[in-house]
């Protein structure tokens, strides 16, 4: 039985939800991207196996695993090590109780924030989820994995990860979201609706590295909120990957609340015929002198809808901020589409902002020189891809960049 105060946050979240209606297209987050015909009414919340054990994971060359089935909880391991200097690594459930006071506080801040029915609909219904906690001064080498593997045709799921930073800690998380192997795929109409929230709290001086890998089935719907707080002299750096799922909409929320913050929001993705993407980034500048980057770059095939919203917010007393964000976009279709939609709101005269976006094909010439030096038509824009997206992801975990680019190089492939 959860704590009374998650109950009651839990009734809170569900009258929002039915206070709220879906989000339209009059509303500018929402304009590119209808969700009048998804039948959002006809999902319903998915409960847990209750029947899946949890078995010790074999976590190899990770600092932790955590792995999570359908909604349960089937392994975790941590490093003994980390255990001994208070690193804990919990199914959320079981984190309530021993970080009350922090997670109480989280979720009473998120809960007032709530401005759409999906995040509402979240924290009202979430049913599985994972907690780290790196405490202060800890540094931490080796990546967190979190997975969630996800299925139920007509159900909504809410997984939900919470990551806090102690004063001077590091961390590297690789969170993976896909599809439970030999799941009933479901229609192209009916198959989940998964419906995660990454909250991480940075404290000062902290560093995090949060990888975010999501390859859903063509049946699938997600709409994904990630959202980071990042303290005095603290840094982020967020990688979303982007590559699954007949419709993604996803918001990355970053604040820099303190001096000397700074965060690299970036992301690549690749949109397939009948797939529907948009992307939104938010940097949030509430102190002086923070400083932030975001870089996303997308390949959009035939048949193929991306959309890219960034925003750069200053508030009126962060002076002395430094941001940019650019976005670009590959076309490999005649009938693919990709949107960009760079934005500033500027509360402070004395800021360094700027935005820009590109949007463009393969250049035919370097094609035709691969070709001339023996490569097949296929394999050379194989190879140009590839290295459009290879910059952007060499500095990630080794793990992380190889399953991003095969999952790439495969849907090339199969077009």
């Amino acid at each position: 039985m959860e704590p009374s105060w998650m109950s009651a946050l839990r009734t809170r979240a569900r009258k929002k939800f039915l206070d709220m209606q879906w989000p339209t297209t009059a509303e500018e987050e929402w304009r590119r991207t209808d969700v009048s015909r998804l039948g959002l009414d006809g999902y319903r919340p998915a409960g847990a196996d209750g029947s899946a054990k949890t078995r010790e994971a074999d976590r190899g060359s990770s600092a932790g695993l955590i792995r999570f089935e359908s909604g349960a909880c089937t392994g975790i391991g941590l490093d003994p090590d980390l255990a001994a200097r208070g690193v804990r690594l919990l199914p959320l459930g079981a984190a309530l109780e021993e970080f009350e006071a922090p997670l109480h506080s989280l979720y009473e801040q998120a809960l007032e924030e709530v401005d759409n029915r999906f995040l509402a609909w979240h924290y009202g219904e979430w049913t599985h989820g994972a907690l780290l906690w790196v405490p202060a001064g800890v540094e931490v080498t080796a990546p967190f994995e979190v997975d969630f593997q996800e299925s139920g045709a007509g159900l909504m799921s809410a997984p939900h990860v919470v990551v806090l930073l102690g004063t001077g800690a590091r961390a590297t998380v690789v969170h993976r979201l896909g599809t439970k192997p030999g799941a009933q795929p479901g229609t192209q109409s009916a198959g989940v609706l998964c419906n995660p929230v990454v909250d991480a709290k940075l404290g000062d001086a902290a560093g995090l590295q949060l990888w975010e890998h999501q390859e859903l089935s063509a049946a699938d719907i997600v709409v994904r909120h990630t959202r980071a707080a990042v303290g005095r002299d603290a840094s982020l750096r967020h990688f979303d990957a982007e590559l699954g799922a007949r419709l993604a909409k996803t918001r990355v929320d970053c604040s820099l609340d303190g001096p000397g913050a700074e965060a690299f929001l970036d992301g690549a993705y690749y949109c397939g015929r009948g797939q529907h993407m948009d992307l939104r980034t938010v940097q949030r500048h509430h102190s002086p002198k923070a400083m932030s980057r975001a870089v996303y770059k997308g390949a959009v095939a035939a048949g193929g809808r991306t959309v890219y919203q960034g925003l750069i917010e200053v508030s009126p007393g962060a002076s002395g901020t430094d941001a940019w964000l650019t976005n670009r976009n590959l076309i490999l279709g005649e009938t693919a589409r990709s949107d960009s939609i760079p934005t500033l709101k500027i509360g402070n005269n004395d800021v360094k902002c700027s935005h820009g976006s590109t949007t463009g094909k393969l250049n035919p010439e370097e094609l035709f020189y691969l070709q001339t030096r023996g490569y097949s038509r296929s394999d050379a824009r194989e190879m140009l891809v590839i290295g459009y997206f290879e910059d952007l992801l060499n500095p990630a975990p080794e793990v992380f960049r190889e399953e991003t680019l095969a999952v790439i190089r495969d849907r090339l492939k199969a077009a």
